[in-house]
């Protein structure tokens, strides 16, 4: 059997490449897999076709990455020793997003002429990964809230207990700690800053890991384009936490407890700051190490930070339950009027 006149074609591989998606809810392929013989006719060699943007494994070993659509012959001995394999089968993956059937082809036979490819540094192009801008940006955005943390700490030493102190968020007695409190005082308003770039960073994160269609596309560009993203989102959510607050006080007004509008705002904060730093701390765990399945981390992440949510709201009922001199159905129509609306909004707007 010939190829376009070039050669004889010995193995067509084509009819046997397999596409993976991330999950099974997951509409775009992300890997494509076939396994190639790398034993039988030693003599012969390899003719692959490759899309740009693609990187190119031979077993667990990265071969090249593809800056623009590639097409090469190289001998089977050689795909043998680069892959280093003692089988006569070796897994031949190639990682694109939305990678097609169509952009990829691996015949092995004999053929006249054609450019090969060669491993590691010495080959032509781009064969490593490109440099990852938005895992850069993670860390260093990371490393940031982490520095004002620690300069949260040194200054408002007593707000930054009350605030990160896990026992303290789930004490009864929560009144103590805020009941005097202002969202407009420095140490508030510094409080309020690092929790909203947090917050802010989960869901870049998140848009990222998770692809998220649309949005994913303006994680694009330098590192100064993604802090200027990033720190849009921080004014955003500082602007949505003092509405927040104002609807809480509102409702405080209506229902006249005032004096408890600062402390529910500040318990359920502190509840999701101390989550938040601790998942993405775990994220960005997984993540250095270079685990595969971030959607499927992000995915949990998402999902623990709803359920602390209302299990925050249930616990603040909780303990009102003991301090408010209300009926239960007064105290329960309050919660949710103040929180468990804008639970649902929150839980609609990221479920879809």
């Amino acid at each position: 059997m010939l190829s376009e006149g070039r050669g004889q074609v010995l193995e067509n591989y084509n009819p046997h490449i397999d596409l993976v998606r991330k999950n099974e809810f997951s509409i775009t392929p992300v890997m494509a897999s076939i396994s190639i013989n790398v034993a039988d006719f030693p003599q012969s060699s390899f003719e692959m076709n490759f899309p740009k943007d693609a990187a190119v494994f031979l077993g667990n070993k990265l071969w090249f990455y593809s800056k623009r659509d590639t097409s090469f012959i190289v001998p089977v001995k050689e795909v043998k020793r680069i892959s280093l394999s003692q089988s006569n089968e070796v897994d031949l993956v190639v990682y694109k997003s939305g990678v097609t059937k169509d952009e990829i082809s691996v015949k092995k036979g004999v053929f006249k002429n054609g450019g090969g490819v060669s491993e590691g540094k010495n080959a032509e192009g781009a064969r490593l990964r490109e440099k990852d801008t938005v895992k850069d940006f993670l860390i260093v955005a990371f490393v940031i809230v982490l520095a004002l943390i620690a300069l949260f700490k040194v200054t408002y030493p007593v707000m930054f207990q009350s605030a990160l102190r896990s026992a303290s968020a789930f004490t009864e007695d929560f009144t103590d700690s805020g009941s005097s409190g202002s969202v407009y005082s420095s140490d508030m308003i510094f409080n309020l800053l690092i929790f909203s770039m947090l917050l802010s960073l989960f869901v870049v994160s998140a848009v990222y890991f998770m692809e998220v269609p649309l949005l994913k596309e303006y994680l694009v560009g330098n590192m100064n384009f993604l802090f200027m993203i990033w720190l849009s989102g921080t004014g955003v959510f500082m602007v949505v936490s003092y509405l927040k607050y104002f609807w809480i006080k509102i409702f405080t007004s209506v229902y006249q407890i005032e004096r408890w509008d600062f402390s529910q705002f500040f318990f359920l904060m502190r509840v999701l700051f101390i989550l938040m730093l601790l998942a993405f701390t775990a994220i960005m765990g997984f993540y250095l190490q270079g685990y595969a399945a971030m959607d499927s981390i992000m995915n949990y992440a998402v999902f623990l930070f709803l359920l602390v949510y209302l299990l925050g709201i249930f616990r603040l009922f909780y303990i009102m339950l003991k301090k408010v001199h209300f009926k239960s159905y007064h105290l329960f129509s309050y919660i949710c009027s103040s929180e468990l609306i804008p639970f649902l909004v929150i839980s609609k707007i990221i479920m879809g």
